[in-house]
């Protein structure tokens, strides 16, 4: 006797997968937008006080570049997951006798949507935003190092 699911099991089970990690990687940048706020408020304190925390700062600057690589893999594994599950759903729907096309159709419609679209206004994926997010957090704690550097140096002169 064979244990084989049935297709109703199949898309519970690939649904359940798939919101897991949907949520998985809203929660995860939620968190990673706090840990970001957390570190530029307090590199924002250290450039207001004094040159003696310019070494601290420079560690926070790091440290934001650190963070932003560690959640860029993150969400890429993520998104990874994400991604088998919809493969799964795009079997099943390509097997369906009645035509569903949600996950089938989506790079097709998404794509037609934006042909005569300028950059502002197409529909961009939350991969996209994120590594987009992701890149500019860590240019500003590459910045962020410079500021503190040249501050160390007296190239800059804090009050």
């Amino acid at each position: 006797m064979t244990n084989r699911i049935n297709s109703e099991q199949a898309v519970e089970h690939a649904w359940k997968y798939f919101e897991l990690h949907s949520n998985q990687r809203i929660t995860m940048f939620n968190y990673f937008l706090f840990i970001i706020a957390g570190l530029g408020t307090a590199i924002g304190v250290i450039l207001q006080t004094s040159k003696n925390l310019s070494y601290v700062g420079i560690f926070l600057s790091i440290l934001s570049i650190i963070v932003s690589i560690i959640f860029w893999k993150l969400d890429q594994r993520t998104s990874f997951l994400i991604k088998q599950s919809e493969a799964v759903f795009k079997r099943l729907e390509r097997n369906s006798p009645i035509d569903i096309g949600i996950f089938c159709n989506e790079e097709a419609n998404l794509e037609k949507n934006n042909i005569d679209k300028c950059f502002i206004t197409k529909i961009v994926t939350y991969g996209l935003i994120f590594r987009t997010i992701f890149i500019i957090t860590g240019m500003i704690g590459c910045l962020g190092v410079l500021i503190f550097l040249s501050i160390i140096n007296g190239y800059m002169i804090l009050k």
